[in-house]
């Protein structure tokens, strides 16, 4: 099921303000956590770029290896930041065709 609404420019700052400060990766993770109050994105983000920028350069990793069952949309804000956190994704999947990561 799917959700939307509509903001103009002056609340999607806002919003991108209140993600920020509560150390979310972006915009929708801090609104469905702010809608539901049960998971918190911004912990499990802050739990992954912890360890990560604890990593030695060239360790090789998976979201899973970070977080305990993390969620898939999780993944994606890892791939969409691999920039900000100094990592890039392998060429080759792992063997449960997951994207797997290197430290730079």
């Amino acid at each position: 099921m799917r959700v939307q609404f509509t903001v103009n420019d002056k609340e999607w700052e806002k919003l991108m303000g209140f993600a920020k400060e509560k150390g979310y990766p972006d915009v929708p993770s801090y609104c469905k956590d702010a809608s539901l109050k049960e998971r918190s994105y911004a912990t499990m983000w802050k739990t992954v770029v912890k360890k990560i920028s604890e990593m030695p350069s060239g360790t090789k990793f998976a979201l899973r290896d970070l977080i305990q069952t993390p969620p898939s949309n999780l993944g994606v804000k890892l791939y969409n930041h691999q920039e900000e956190l100094k990592i890039t994704v392998n060429d080759q999947k792992d063997s449960l065709k997951t994207n797997t990561f290197t430290k730079i």
